[in-house]
């Protein structure tokens, strides 16, 4: 029988409440929950442990040579980092929910991991997907190859474009909405601005590559612009607006970014509800497979802690990316893609045809228009979507075109992503 890993716990907020409420009062069959460490050890919590449980000083708990696993639930880069670094090097294995710092500083971590020969479990850093993290692992050394991921990554943001979507409200109204019932921060800038999402597509990225080296720049974009003109046309046309994480490998390079972007209605990504995660994939051979699972949530994170500890008590494989090759990250303006346009224009007569004579200029093709009745005296909204056209392209385009004495507003462009682009 497997010696019985002592665990001590980093962390007594919601998160390491629920992790110490699993392992200390329901017990688990060979972890034993021996220290919790936090700032704050004096305010009540829902789980009642022995004074002689309970520290403020990580660093003497993870010295400890009786304590087997460190669990790191405190968030941010530091003092996460030194604690996950000191306890590889005390000869632990360790277990984080800490997306940012993988995302940030994972070259470091997971060399430490791969030099030292321990394990890490980070398998609460990505709730809603925590499965994929396995499989995409396995993937990074293995023979399955995926063609693309296109992901719904953040819980908070995908209840606002279904809040929008379903009840016609604003995105203030939605977002407020969001953090009334908690699905929001009261500064929900990672959400809504696509850092949440860019950390775990990061995670992911290094998961299929198999290598730990931080990758370059790639463009990140939130959904504060989205507005419920552009989700009522997007439905007129069959599509949803989601705020998406893409990851497409061609030959050795990846294209990566994260935008906002329609996608159908009826697809997987684009019925997705509420702050549901989902996540679809088409490997080499042209299989597409999804997995949608709650985003967030203290249960569900503490429950893929657990995994992860049993994993290591048992001795099962975590997936780890353990390469140094670099990342190669492709041109932004060399991707194609598919567009949907927003113009403001002004309600006369040739104003098509001069947006038309540009895009032809541009090798750009107009795949259908939908004119709208005015909605100010100011202009009128013309939207257009397009076939496929590089970055680079469109963007030359449209800053002609948004220069042009009829167009009233800078335009609007959000990606259009299907199974064809």
């Amino acid at each position: 029988m497997a010696k019985t890993k002592k665990i001590a716990v980093i962390g007594f907020g919601n998160i390491g409440t629920g992790v110490v409420r699993l392992l200390y009062e329901k017990g688990i069959a060979g972890l034993e929950l021996v220290k919790v460490v936090d700032v704050d050890i004096k305010t009540k919590r829902p789980v009642d442990l022995p004074a002689s449980y309970l520290s403020t000083d990580w660093r003497l708990v993870v010295a400890d040579p009786n304590i087997d696993i460190i669990v790191e639930l405190i968030g941010g880069i530091e003092p996460a980092k030194s604690i996950l670094s000191e306890a590889l090097k005390q000869g632990k294995d360790v277990v984080t929910a800490n997306k940012k710092l993988l995302a940030k500083e994972g070259e470091s971590i997971f060399q430490l991991v791969s030099t030292l020969h321990r394990r890490i479990g980070f398998r609460a850093s990505f709730v809603g997907g925590h499965s994929l993290i396995h499989e995409l692992g396995l993937a990074g050394t293995a023979a399955k190859k995926f063609r693309r991921i296109y992901a719904i990554l953040n819980g908070t943001s995908n209840y606002i474009l279904s809040t929008m979507s379903r009840e016609g409200q604003s995105f203030e109204a939605a977002l407020k909405e969001a953090q009334a019932k908690g699905y929001a921060e009261s500064d929900p800038s990672d959400d809504i601005d696509g850092k949440d999402t860019e950390n775990k597509i990061r995670i992911l990225l290094a998961l299929i590559s198999n290598s730990y080296r931080s990758a370059g720049h790639f463009p990140v974009e939130g959904i504060r612009d989205i507005t419920q003109q552009d989700i009522q046309y997007a439905d007129e046309l069959g599509y949803s607006v989601k705020l998406v994480g893409v990851i497409e490998p061609k030959e050795g390079v990846f294209d990566v970014a994260v935008h906002p972007a329609l996608v159908p209605k009826m697809s997987l990504l684009g019925s997705l509800p509420g702050a549901y995660n989902g996540t679809e994939l088409e490997d080499e051979y042209g299989t597409v497979s999804g997995l949608v699972a709650p985003g967030a949530g203290a249960y569900p994170t503490a429950d893929a802690v657990v995994k992860d500890l049993l994993d290591i008590a048992e001795g099962r494989t975590l997936p780890i990316p353990n390469s140094a090759a670099p990342i190669t990250l492709g041109a932004t303006e060399a991707v194609s893609r598919r567009y949907y346009l927003r113009f403001s224009v002004s309600d006369e007569a040739g104003v098509l045809a001069r947006i038309t004579d540009i895009f032809w200029k541009y090798n750009i093709s107009i795949a259908a228009v939908i004119q709208k009745e005015a909605v100010s005296e100011e202009f009128v909204p013309v939207v257009i979507t397009t076939h496929l056209a590089k970055e680079g392209d469109l963007q030359a385009a449209i800053d002609k075109v948004d220069k042009l004495e009829v167009v009233k507003a800078r335009t609007r462009i959000i990606r259009l992503l299907s199974a064809d682009t």
